[in-house]
């Protein structure tokens, strides 16, 4: 099998549509490839730009391979054109590099160079990621970026250019693809949190609603329902006002999924939801909820997540509850699918969107979806029962607002940091759903949201609010399969704390020795502080960090439980010692730096550590006392 054939059929196996392409491409056109007999070296020629790739390709190849020795300790590159791919072959050859993604905006460049080099194995085992510029995506990227370990790098990030040609011919499109990568990072940054004890009380309270969970319906089984094949989404943007009237007219003929700070606002305008979604921590939410009459709430089918506070669930009075729980590892923890999980987003509407999706809806609008701020800088519709914040009020006054493209591509609008987070979920569902989910924006106002279709209002609900609307209808839960699943929850509780006593333990011991030999660098400059160590006693201290590390990565209540709790603390601390893990160094004073700040960023570490995991059990402890 010659080098091509090998390198087609690696690509076969995780990258079918790009090995199609490939297939299909008889021999090069546009380029010209010069390979004298016994050079390793090749050079190229765009024939149609008549533009040839090296002066000097030997040389030229070798200066770029001692300029890319910078990148010697980097777990994850990105690379924006493979060229002939030797300079790509000689970064594959050092053994800590976990992955180069590569984007090539001409497929025949690609063919090229997997015609000149074998990166078969590199290829089968995802450490070569080659994708064509015209396949990239926003939902793509961040597939590429959140993996557990790629994320924690996402700070060294760098869009190179493997050689000129790229940058003189494919500007634009490396601009593109670069702004892309940024909006991908900042997602993959903010779904990841950043406040850990906002983190503390959604355990807390999710603990404290689990009997509630498995005392009402389940997830699962509603979404094996069915209802009509169109579903409008209902924010509460300042546009909301003037599509109410539409609404109400026909709402017996689609489905109406209304965010929580919706729900008032509909039942005072005689609309009845179907569906009503909340997901917010913070005890404010519940007011949504006390503005609805009892009489309001009992028909409609109510979408709560499990670590909302006490009082939004005092203040539900529906007869068809769901709390339904996120997608964290100790909601996984319990072995509670049935009860379903939902809203990897941080908004009502992220949830929505997402529940439109999992139900089967064909057609999912968004109305009052705005993301921006209106007129006079209003932030809601007029019938909204919160009032802006003191926060989004000092926002406005900052002048520190974010312009967006406004909705129907006409000019700009002004949004903040947390309306484009939200809109970034959405566009990410969007972008993930579009196979067998339409979603259409009629907010007709605020800003754009990419991937979905704008349409008036009015023309959406003439097209598809034509099937009538049929009852949904739930079986009551089980009162023998209740006591059972509360006696499994406490025995799992109860395990986890055990086995979380022992890692923190392991953790400790290791903080502690860390500590010990850290007190003689205390109050000392780097340059004093790095004649501390002998080279025994930073290898000896250097070792017991990676023994910890790979102790606690393997470790199983780690893995299946605290990983998503600690995960905000973590993450950037994770970081920043990411930073100092690539750090390039070319002489032993500047390696004994870089041993010492690994060496003191993980006492403080294992110290964090620790404290989460003091945390996390005193809230178990805490639950268990009540519950006794």
């Amino acid at each position: 099998m010659d080098t091509f054939e090998k390198n087609l059929e690696a690509l076969k196996i995780d990258r079918f549509e790009l090995y199609k392409k490939l297939r299909e491409i008889e021999s090069n056109s546009r380029f010209e490839v010069f390979l004298a007999e016994g050079d390793e070296y090749a050079n190229i020629l765009d024939k149609k730009n008549n533009y040839l790739f090296y002066d000097d390709a030997k040389v030229e190849i070798e200066h770029k391979n001692k300029e890319l020795e910078k990148y010697r300790e980097y777990i994850y590159l990105y690379f924006f054109g493979i060229a002939d791919g030797k300079n790509i072959q000689k970064l594959l050859e050092n053994t800590s590099l976990n992955q180069i993604v590569i984007i090539e905006p001409n497929i025949e460049l690609i063919y090229i160079a997997l015609n000149l080099i074998d990166f078969s194995k590199d290829i089968e085992t995802n450490r070569l990621y080659i994708l064509e510029y015209s396949d990239i995506s926003f939902s793509w990227l961040i597939k590429i970026i959140n993996t557990e370990n790629a994320k924690i790098y996402i700070r060294t990030f760098n869009l190179n250019i493997i050689v000129d040609y790229y940058e003189k011919y494919y500007l634009s499109e490396y601009q593109e693809t670069f702004k892309l990568f940024i909006k991908a990072i900042e997602y993959v940054t903010q779904a990841n949190g950043n406040d850990i004890n906002d983190t503390f009380r959604g355990v807390k309270q999710h603990f404290q609603h689990l009997d509630l969970m498995i005392e009402n319906l389940k997830y699962q089984e509603l979404l094996k329902k069915k209802s009509v094949k169109t579903a409008v989404v209902v924010s509460t943007g300042p546009s909301l006002d003037k599509q109410l009237s539409l609404l109400k007219k026909y709402q017996s003929k689609v489905a109406i999924l209304s965010v929580d700070a919706s729900f008032p606002i509909l039942v005072k305008h005689g609309i009845k939801p179907d569906f009503v979604f909340s997901m917010e921590r913070d005890e404010p939410t519940a007011k949504f909820f006390q503005e609805v009459d009892e009489k309001d709430q009992k028909d409609v089918i109510i979408l709560t997540v499990s670590l909302q506070h006490e009082v939004l669930f005092e203040s539900l009075k529906s007869d068809f509850l769901f709390v339904v729980m996120r997608p964290f590892a100790y909601n996984f923890y319990f072995d509670l699918d049935e009860f379903g999980y939902i809203c990897k987003g941080m908004s009502s509407a992220n949830m929505a969107h997402e529940f439109a999706s999992a139900f089967g809806f064909e057609n999912t609008i968004l109305i009052g979806q705005d993301l921006a701020f209106g007129d006079n800088l209003k932030t809601h519709s007029d019938d909204h029962i919160i009032d802006k914040d003191a926060e989004l009020e000092a926002e406005i006054q900052s002048g520190k607002l974010i312009d967006v493209v406004a909705y129907g591509g006409k000019g700009v609008v002004k949004t903040n940091i947390y309306w484009n987070i939200f809109r970034n979920f959405i566009e990410h569902h969007i972008e993930d759903t579009a196979s067998f989910m339409t979603t259409y924006n009629a907010t007709e106002g605020g800003s754009r949201i990419l991937g979905a279709i704008e349409m008036p209002f009015k023309d959406l609900m003439e097209k598809f609010a034509i099937e009538k609307k049929e009852l949904i209808v739930m079986d009551a839960p089980n009162p023998e399969e209740i006591a059972r699943l509360k006696i499994s929850i406490n025995e799992k509780l109860y395990k986890a704390k055990e086995e979380l006593l022992s890692l923190q333990e392991k953790v400790n011991k290791s903080f502690l020795v860390l500590a010990k030999e850290c007190e003689a660098v205390e109050g000392k400059d780097i340059d004093e502080a790095i004649k501390v160590f002998n080279t025994g006693e930073t290898i000896f201290l250097l070792e017991e960090i990676s023994k910890t590390r790979k102790f606690i990565e393997n470790n199983s209540i780690y893995r299946k439980f605290l990983i998503s709790i600690i995960q905000p603390l973590m993450h950037s601390m994770e970081i920043e010692i990411a930073e100092i893990k690539v750090r390039y160094v070319d002489n032993a004073n500047d390696n004994q730096i870089k041993a010492l700040q690994w060496i003191l960023a993980h006492r403080f570490w294992l110290f964090s550590f620790s404290g989460v995991i003091e945390n996390v059990i005193h809230i178990i402890d805490e639950h268990i006392a009540t519950n006794e």
